[in-house]
């Protein structure tokens, strides 16, 4: 008996060594012929497309075919170090002077510059699990060549596509990415798409965890085929919609995303001019799980805030850009008890009662209020109530109209902060360095911009 349980022992550490040495011979052999054969092929069709911003002797330089060349160490791949296959491929911004050609030269010269993608040269990377085709000027795909070529592709988890001009090939990029049912992360930010966003393309994206649409041109979504749809996707956790023309309209439909943690509505303007977007947002104290709320620059007044009261769970919330005057609207933001970063700068703010209802929050840790209208003619009794703010590290206050050093006695109860941003105001006399001393834990202050005598 004795004998059988030795004759094992060996012969399972026999078979260890041989899979030690399998995967070490793997990992020597670097990638397969077929994936580099392919990505030869890949860089031939760039090199045509792109032309005349690449030039064979100088685009993707490392691609080169040569049998003792490893194509899992050329630039923009990445491989799994087991299996030699291609995992990653960062195809983003080939034509290398995107920015000046979008930023400087304009636009217009950006899409003389666009091409069409040839998607089924991506169909031999097997087990591809990220792709990035971001800042390519790509204005579509060849006929029959979309990306539902790509639903083979069944470890494909990321693909982002922003900043191309998907949207002139009439929206149908939407539809065809449905196909590609093992994406987690799917962003088409600037890409040109309008009209009514086609959300229940999307539906068979099961795995989804976030979607970005942002920087678009969508007006809205079409009856019963809205935000709503979307409600099957149970692992969606991130959307971002901001900088496209959505209105009050799918503020209800949102309402159905549960599952939601973080929610970018900003610089979609229609919402802050449609009074029914009030009642609308109170329909979304159901998302439970919403940690992340953005919606910066939207022309909203003091009126909002009462209808995010019921959104207890936020830890970030920013209404920076608005018209936000500290009213008594203001007051309901008391509710939000979690509540770690605030972010009201760029707003209206000319008076410290406001800050009544924010020192109640015990939880919060930032607390923006740059870009205001912020002065010295009011006391103290404001700014004495963040005392109370136990756990508040940084605190901006630059860009306003604060012009005497005596609210500082009170800033220097917070004993907790870390940041202290006071520039661009008009601070006068000597510098506040006894003000200051009370603030042990201080790593930052900036103070540039004022008007100190000494």
């Amino acid at each position: 008996m004795n004998m059988g349980v030795f004759q094992y022992y060996f012969s399972m550490k026999a078979l260890l060594w041989v899979l030690v040495i399998f995967v070490q011979t793997r990992e020597y052999m670097g990638c397969l012929e077929e994936e580099r054969v392919g990505l030869l092929h890949l860089k031939s069709f760039l090199i045509i497309s792109i032309q005349p911003h690449t030039y064979s002797d100088y685009f993707l330089p490392s691609w080169i075919d040569h049998e003792k060349s490893d194509c899992c160490g050329w630039e923009r791949v990445k491989c799994n170090s087991t299996t030699g296959h291609v995992i990653e491929l960062s195809l983003d911004n080939l034509m290398q002077n995107y920015y000046d050609l979008y930023f400087y030269y304009g636009r217009e010269n950006y899409e003389e510059h666009s091409w069409l993608l040839n998607v089924s040269l991506l169909e031999s990377f097997k087990e591809l699990r990220s792709l990035d085709l971001s800042f390519n000027a790509i204005d579509g795909c060849i006929p029959d060549e979309g990306f539902e070529k790509l639903s083979t592709l069944k470890n494909l988890e990321i693909l982002n596509l922003g900043y191309n001009f998907f949207g002139h090939d009439n929206s149908h990029i939407v539809q065809s990415l449905g196909a590609i049912t093992s994406l987690k992360t799917l962003n088409l930010t600037k890409n040109k798409l309008e009209g009514y966003f086609p959300a229940q393309e999307l539906v068979t994206l099961r795995n989804l965890n976030t979607l970005d649409i942002s920087s678009n041109s969508y007006k809205g979504t079409l009856p019963n085929q809205g935000f709503e749809r979307l409600a099957v996707l149970r692992n969606l956790e991130t959307l971002i919609l901001d900088a496209n023309g959505f209105g009050y309209s799918i503020i209800p439909s949102l309402s159905n995303l549960t599952s939601l943690m973080t929610l970018n509505l900003s610089r979609n303007y229609d919402l802050g001019v449609d009074e029914r977007v009030v009642e609308g947002f109170k329909r979304l104290a159901v998302l439970r799980n919403l940690k992340t709320l953005n919606l910066e620059w939207n022309h909203f007044e003091d009126s909002i805030i009462p209808s995010l009261s019921g959104l207890t769970s936020l830890t970030t919330l920013s209404l920076a850009g608005n018209k936000i005057r500290g009213g008594e609207g203001s007051k309901m933001l008391s509710r939000l008890e979690n509540l770690e970063k605030l972010d009201l700068s760029v707003n209206f703010l000319n008076d410290t009662s406001f800050l009544q209802s924010i020192a109640v929050i015990k939880s919060l840790k930032n607390l923006n209020l740059a870009w205001n209208d912020l002065g010295g003619s009011f006391g103290t009794k404001g700014w004495k109530m963040l005392s109370s703010l136990e756990n508040l590290e940084i605190l901006d206050l630059s860009k306003n109209f604060l012009n005497n050093t005596s609210f500082l006695q009170s800033i220097a109860t917070v004993k907790s902060l870390k940041t202290l941003n006071l520039q661009y105001n008009e601070l006068t006399g000597s510098f506040p360095t006894k003000e200051l001393a009370n603030l042990s834990n201080l790593e930052v202050l900036i103070l540039g911009v004022n008007h100190f005598g000494g």
